[in-house]
């Protein structure tokens, strides 16, 4: 099991890291959201008014009094079964039959203000002017959705099953909001990281007691427990084994050398300790195989002492 790089192969050996890539300031974001928001519901008003009252006068002479109900029906109905194709896929459970049946109503509703028109060129172009701007702004906002909750690109997050809500909800709410906080898009990954924490907060309540862990052990180990641990990098079999396995033993040895230390001194031989320790000798490590290496240390030391 490979622990760690050299602090100057992290940097260097990665050709990823020579692209920046720039993101917006939050605040500009925030002002132009704020600004083009009423803009589009400006336009999707003006589009919807504008259907409504020509798909209202087509329908008086059917429906008398009750005209209003077509165009507030196809309206809304388009409005309905978007959000209702939306929350299917967003659930896993897609019906193409909803995104079909309401692009039938937005055909219909177009088809309806150009036969206002009768015929003439420049009055059926304005006619479906007005449900074109408003199908144009829904769509808009449908495709916001889509790419928010990730939709409409492979990040997005798996979601927990049903079986397991039912049998653990509390657990599946913690699993849940991590993938969702660190952006675990993969559910068996996300299992692997909530092991990986349930152990870490296990060693601290062996180490600290099962209730004064929360507040008696170190404030780097704890904030450790909220961040998603490193990603361990894959290299290809074969390749650089050897030079791993020595970087490996170089730091048993310290860590080795430090816990002696610490117990001839009478200090703790904790995660901070020992990450400062090979920080200072030029060795970069994630926190939790800090924990892992310390706990292998510990081991071995009390089986020297049983024996």
């Amino acid at each position: 099991m490979t622990w760690l790089k050299r602090s100057q192969a992290m940097v260097t050996d990665d050709p990823r890291n020579d692209i920046v890539r720039a993101h917006p300031e939050p605040g500009v974001v925030r002002w132009a959201a704020a600004g083009v928001a009423p803009l589009i519901a400006a336009l999707a008003i003006l589009g919807g008014l504008g259907s409504f009252t020509t798909i209202r006068q087509m329908a008086e002479p059917h429906f008398k009094g009750l005209a209003w109900i077509v165009p507030v029906g196809m309206d809304v109905g388009i409005l309905i079964l978007l959000a209702w194709d939306l929350l299917m896929e967003y659930l896993d459970l897609p019906w193409p039959v909803l995104r079909l049946v309401a692009w039938l109503y937005i055909a219909g509703t177009v088809l309806v203000n150009v036969s206002a028109a009768h015929g003439e060129f420049a009055g059926s172009l304005m006619y479906a002017a007005m449900p074109v701007l408003f199908i144009t702004v829904i769509e808009g906002v449908r495709h916001l959705i889509r790419r928010w909750v990730g939709l409409a690109s492979a990040r997005r997050v798996e979601r927990v099953p049903m079986a397991r809500w039912v049998l653990a909800p509390a657990s599946s709410l913690l699993l849940w909001r991590r993938m969702v906080l660190w952006h675990i898009t993969e559910y068996q990954q996300g299992l692997e990281l909530e092991r990986q924490h349930l152990e870490a907060v296990s060693r601290l309540q062996q180490e600290y007691g099962r209730w004064s862990w929360r507040w008696q052990a170190p404030l780097a180990e704890r904030l450790a427990l909220n961040r998603p641990p490193a990603s361990p990098t894959s290299h290809a079999p074969g390749n650089e084994s050897a030079p791993e396995d020595r970087y490996d033993e170089e730091v048993l040895a310290i860590a080795r050398q430090l816990h002696r230390q610490v117990e001839r001194e009478g200090g703790s031989f904790s995660r901070d300790r020992l990450g400062q320790r090979l920080r200072e000798l030029g060795f970069s490590m994630a926190n939790y195989r800090l924990t892992e290496l310390i706990a292998l240390v510990r081991e071995e030391s009390s089986g020297r002492e049983t024996s």
